[in-house]
Formats: C-alpha cells, structure tokens, sequence
C-alpha cells in the first residue's frame, strides 16, 4: 500500500473520531447574523449613505478617586452606556426558539468610535476598545454596550478662593472623524449613584450639554468639519474645616503672640527670645502650608497672600522690639526732644491718653525713692531756730529753704541731667511700645477682615461656565 493511501485513511479516520456538538439557538443567530452575504464590521450601519447613526450615551459617575490641583486633572470611577441601532443585525425570534437577546464583541460589529477629547491617558482615550465590555444586542437592531470606566481628564483648578473653592471638571465626548451627517452623538440625562463625595470634596451638581461644533480639517485643510459633541460638567465644592484648623488658626494664635512681645517690660531678657521664636515658629509652619496649599502660579490663593503678610508681619515685629529697646537704654539723648512739641506729645498728652506715667510723674517717683531721711530735732528746737536768725539778722534764701527741709525731715536729691535723659527715653519707648502694638492689631485686624470680604465675593459654583472641547 502507498503511503498516500495510508495517509488518506488517518485522516478519514481522525476526522470521524471528531465530536460534532449541536449548536445552541444562540449560536444559530450569531451565525446567521455575521455570515450575511454584505456584512462588514467596517461599514456604518445604514442601507442609504444619507442616512446618520443615532448614538446615545449614558454617563453615570459613581466615585471620584483623585483630584490633583498641582497637576490638574481629576480621575474618576463611572459606568457609560452606549446605544445605537443596526437595522443589519435583525432576527426574528420565533425562528430561533424566542431567543431575542444574543451578547456579542466589539470587535464582531460596527461601532461608533467615540474619543475622550480632554483624557490626559493615551489607554483612555478611546471609549469603547475591544478590551471593555460586552456587546448586547436584541431583535430589533438594537445594540447597548455596558463600560465600566476609570479615566482621568483635565481639569482646570481655580483656587483663589481657596479652601472654599468650588471646581467645575468636565468630560467632551466625540465622534472620531466622523461628521454630525454621519453620527449623531446624543448625552442623555444621567443618574448618579448617591454618595460619590470624598473627605475633601462634596458633589453640587452635574449638567449635561449636547451641541454641534465646528473643528479644523487638518487632512486636507477644507472648511471645518460639524461634528456633534457631549459635555458633562460636574461640579464640587471643597470642606473648609480641615484647613481653618491646621493653617488659619494656628496662624493668628502665633501672629498674637509675636504681637504681645510689645507688651513685655523693656528692660525683659526674655523679649526678644519670645519674638524670635514666634518667627521660628511660622517658619516652620510655612513649610507646612507649602505642602497642603495647591500649587498655583496664575491666580494664587487670597488665604496665600493673607499668610504671606502675616509673616511679614510677624518678622517685623523683631526689629521694631529691638529699635525699641535701643531708645530705651541708649547712651544718646533723643535729638526730637530738643522741640518742645514732641516733648509735650510724649512725656505728657500720649502717657495721659495710653494710661501711662507721665515723665513728671516718672520724675516725682524716682526723686521720691532715692530722698534720705535726716536726724528729727527736738521741737522746741525747731521753733528756736527762727528766733535765733532773727537776732542775727534777715535769713537767706537758702536758709529759709535749709530750714523747711530740716521741719519735714526729709532732703530732696535733685536729678542729674542724664538720669533725666533715661526717664525721657524710657517714657518715649513705652508709648511706642503702645503705639506699636495698637498699630500691629489694626494691621492684623484689617487684614483678616480684608480677606473675610475677598473670601465672600466668591461667586458660587453657578457662576463658573463648563469649558467647551
């Protein structure tokens, strides 16, 4: 026998071994469905070229997973549903036992090619892609395909107003490269899983817009193109708490207590420690608020710039202290008391105004403290004294005064010139003190109230427009 004849029967043979397995009547309509005589997966789905694909889409957003305001862009978890009909890939159910519902794949049939225009992910791009979901596809021509998807889109982040900033993302859907006379692309009204909010961010509303826009042809450079385009817009708004609490606060807690080193006695050791230290402080605590504010070059945050002042703020009060302390102990005397209205204005009318001691005053305690009593005479003595300088002849002036003195018991020091100039420095460094103080709590006042007002010009989420592709 020859080995062809031989090989003729293993074959016979290996083919009868086969098991034939009865097809379902499942399979029976996906055979009679893909093996039409003119069925092609790449022609659209229509018996007349005039005819347009009508082509819905539901978004339904049920989680978002990130918002980077560095970066800005939003990733989000939804569920997108798109539906269309085929008048080619219709059966009659009662030819196949009542089956009216077989599942197909993407890449068995036609379907409509919808891009993501703002996705910042290459895998994304694409909304329907062989690797997503199912095909379902009834008796009348008509297709649903289920995506679950997990994109991430530009977002343009406003944060002036932060943190009680809202932010509007949205997501354009397509055609690609085909014509609002091809394709009609249709975002229907959408329902949302309730809670989709995070720790940070709290849905507002979400609003869908259908439109047909004109892009540029760039294969042939021809009048631009009408393509129909979907936006969904979603609005949130942030949770301030969290940032009232760890950078607002501790801010003014630390500005109060730079400001109160105006408030401690000059001749403290401890004053200017205080004041650096608060410095330090913010310091350190403007390396926290680098991390948690977003970053933001265009339009930096109100609650930034209001952080920056009150450091500026703080920091000054350093230098002013030691200014301060400097008048207070220094050797020189002040050149501005040589007029006698600025003598006038601080030793006496802004001492009386602020409740402090007046020079005079400072003058009477400091003649007071350093006076020496002298030996009492005996009364009868006192009064004999007069008599006897009667006889000798008219007392002096000085005598006169000698004796006064010598009745009360007491002999009054006058002050040196420069014990005078210390009391004039320290009374004019007092009043600065509180001049300086009350002038670092209207900063600081204004300042909070200045960005209290900035805050509430905020217009709302209603006001800001969703952007277009």
């Amino acid at each position: 026998m020859s080995i062809g004849a031989l090989f003729g029967i293993v074959l016979i043979g290996s083919i009868g071994t086969h098991a034939q397995f009865p097809l379902s009547e499942e399979g029976r309509v996906r055979n009679f469905l893909l093996n039409q005589a003119n069925y092609s997966s790449r022609n659209r789905p229509v018996f007349n070229s005039n005819d347009r694909v009508e082509v819905t889409l539901e978004f339904s957003l049920y989680a978002m997973i990130d918002l980077n305001e560095k970066d800005e862009f939003i990733t989000t978890a939804s569920w997108c549903i798109v539906a269309w009909n085929d008048p080619r890939l219709r059966w009659d159910p009662k030819e196949y036992d009542g089956v009216d519902l077989v599942i197909m794949y993407t890449d068995e049939i036609w379907t409509p090619k919808i891009l993501l225009s703002n996705s910042v992910s290459p895998e994304s791009v694409g909304v329907i892609s062989p690797d997503r979901g199912s095909v379902l596809l009834t008796s009348n021509g008509s297709v649903n395909i289920g995506l679950a998807l997990i994109v991430s889109t530009y977002c343009r982040i406003s944060i002036r107003f932060f943190p009680f900033d809202y932010q509007v993302c949205h997501f354009s859907f397509i055609p690609d490269n085909q014509f609002t006379s091809q394709v009609s692309l249709t975002l229907r009204e959408t329902v949302y899983q309730p809670p989709i909010d995070t720790n940070e961010w709290s849905l507002v509303n979400v609003s869908e817009y259908n439109s047909n826009v004109l892009v540029l042809n760039y294969l042939d450079n021809r009048p631009k193109l009408n393509i129909s385009t979907g936006t969904l817009c979603i609005r949130f708004k942030r949770d301030p708490r969290y940032y009232l609490l760890l950078l607002v606060l501790p801010s003014v807690l630390l500005s109060l207590l730079a400001f109160v080193t105006f408030r401690a006695p000059t001749d403290s050791g401890e004053r200017i420690s205080l004041g650096v230290s608060m410095v330090l402080g913010l310091t350190v605590f403007q390396l926290v608020v680098l991390d948690t504010l977003p970053a933001a070059s265009k339009d930096p945050p109100i609650l930034g710039k209001f952080l920056q002042i009150n450091f500026a703020l703080t920091c000054l009060a350093v230098p002013l202290s030691v200014a301060n302390i400097n008048i207070a102990y220094g050797d020189n005397k002040l050149p501005m008391m040589k007029w006698a209205w600025a003598r006038r204005m601080f030793l006496e009318t802004l001492p009386r105004s602020l409740e402090l001691p007046t020079y005079k005053e400072r003058v009477r305690k400091k003649s007071t403290s350093d006076s020496r009593p002298m030996c009492r005479v005996s009364d009868e003595a006192a009064a004999m004294q007069p008599s006897t300088q009667a006889v000798e002849g008219a007392p002096g002036r000085n005598q006169v005064q000698r004796i006064s003195t010598i009745s009360t018991g007491t002999v009054y020091e006058e002050l040196s010139s420069s014990e005078k100039a210390k009391l004039e420095a320290r009374t004019v460094a007092l009043v600065l003190d509180r001049l300086v103080h009350g002038l670092f709590l209207v900063a600081f006042t204004s300042l909070l109230v200045g960005m209290s007002v900035a805050l509430l010009q905020n217009p709302g989420a209603s006001s800001i427009e969703c952007p277009s592709i």
